[in-house]
């Protein structure tokens, strides 16, 4: 049986994860690395938002980050992510519980878009 200190850290992260935007960062990040910017583009998510999301998940244990130059680099934390077998693409290893990244299409290229005037 999980005991009590357990259980929390298990229902932090997963209440870390239990938000659309941030199930997506998820499936994005389990194909590898990304910096803030070409994330936000992405999933099409304003930078301002997409960062509070990141930064919830990192204090959940679920990512880590490495600064590049002027950027912010995110991936999925290796304590807690690892590589899937036949149709996952990855599992995040939540203190025995298992989430698992399904396969999916491979993302699209991150693309330029046409700034609004």
């Amino acid at each position: 049986m999980i005991d009590y200190q357990a259980a929390r850290k298990v229902a932090a992260r997963l209440a870390a994860l239990a938000e659309p935007t941030r199930v997506r960062v998820i499936d994005r990040l389990a194909h590898g690395p990304l910096h803030v910017g070409a994330l936000a583009e992405l999933l099409d998510v304003p930078m301002v938002n997409l960062s509070h999301h990141l930064g919830v998940m990192r204090q959940a244990g679920l990512l880590e980050d490495e600064k590049e130059g002027r950027r912010v680099v995110y991936r999925l934390h290796p304590d807690v992510a690892r590589p899937g077998d036949g149709d996952a693409l990855a599992v995040l290893d939540l203190d025995g519980f298992k989430v698992r990244v399904r396969k999916g299409a491979t993302p699209p290229a991150v693309t330029a878009k046409p700034k609004k005037k």
